[in-house]
Formats: C-alpha cells, structure tokens, sequence
C-alpha cells in the first residue's frame, strides 16, 4: 500500500498593516514552484478567513503539499 506524507505552509495575506494579496499570491506561487523543485506536488490551497475580518478578510494561504513516503 502507498504512504503519503504531507507539508502544510502558511503565507500571510497582509505585510506590515497594509493590503499585500497580490505580493502574497506571488509569493505562493514561488513556494509552491520550489517545493515542486523537491519532488512536492501541490495538494490544495486553503484560504481561510477570519470572522473578524468578514468574507473579503483572508488572513493567510495555507498550502498543503504532498509526496509518497520512502519506504
């Protein structure tokens, strides 16, 4: 049977009090390239929000990678 082992990063949706969506997006994007480099594959992007922030306040990207285990 094939094991899986899983990595779970997390990127931050604001820099320094402002607005970044569009650097942090860019910067999931070098993540997930890079960690395909080491034999990652992309499994899901999550974004989660917070209830303080309403439907338009993601606070982060969650990336969850996967690969098969060595045996």
């Amino acid at each position: 049977m094939r094991q899986y082992e899983y990595q779970f990063l997390e990127i931050p949706a604001r820099k320094a009090g402002k607005t970044a969506r569009g650097d942090a997006w860019r910067e999931c994007q070098k993540v997930i390239a890079a960690e395909a480099q080491k034999g990652w594959r992309l499994k899901q992007v999550v974004v989660p929000f917070h209830e303080k922030m309403g439907i338009y306040g993601a606070w982060c990207y969650q990336i969850i990678f996967e690969r098969e285990a060595d045996q």
